[in-house]
């Protein structure tokens, strides 16, 4: 009687552990399933918070522009006197956007660095050509569409705001190439600065 009452009990427990490890795992399961979920939901929740916070950075950094290209040329031109221009680059640095200006004569390279905000000379250089440099091609500015221009036919092609702007010869033409963010990532349109055709579209994946 003995062994078959503890043949029992050793049953009852196999029994009891079998079904203790079977409740675990539904519920081990069940918080996998969970916490995928949760991930799933924070994920979406920093995709769409990133979308917000690029398109209000856009909206914000384009409104401190307030010298217009020609004002930065004319602003370029006092300072280097009789120089042509090689290129024309827009973006922000800090908490203001900055006129970058690339010129040359027949002696030197010269750059300049104006804010757009309140027109203020940050940065300014000079250099001697080499000989390779002096086989730059530079920009007639009588033929190229304007910043505006541009932008109009940038945000077109990609639907969204354009927040950083270039304008430079390559193989002896001159083209823009604006970066449109459109609030989940940024497009870099190229434009023919003379035709305004849209001449390529990089798309950032990131």
């Amino acid at each position: 009687m003995k062994k078959e009452n503890l043949f029992k009990a050793v049953g009852a427990l196999a029994i009891g552990a079998s079904l203790g490890i079977t409740v675990i795992s539904c519920s081990n399961s069940g918080d996998d399933s969970s916490k995928s979920s949760q991930s799933s939901k924070v994920e979406n929740a920093k995709k769409k918070t990133k979308k917000s916070a690029n398109e209000n950075t856009a909206k914000l950094k384009t409104t401190d522009i307030k010298l217009s290209m020609s004002e930065a040329l004319n602003k370029f031109d006092q300072k280097f006197k009789d120089t042509k221009i090689k290129s024309i680059d827009l973006q922000a640095e800090g908490n203001s956007y900055v006129y970058e200006i690339d010129g040359m004569d027949n002696n030197k390279e010269y750059t300049a660095k104006i804010d757009a905000n309140n027109g203020k000379i940050l940065h300014s250089e000079s250099e001697k050509l080499d000989l390779d440099d002096r086989l730059d091609k530079t920009i007639n500015l009588d033929n190229v569409i304007s910043r505006k221009q541009a932008t109009k036919i940038a945000e077109k092609k990609v639907k969204g705001t354009a927040e950083e702007w270039k304008l430079e010869q390559d193989h002896n033409k001159a083209y823009w190439e604006i970066t449109v963010n459109d609030g989940s990532k940024k497009h870099e349109v190229k434009i023919d600065a003379e035709t305004k055709k849209v001449v390529e579209v990089d798309h950032d994946d990131e």
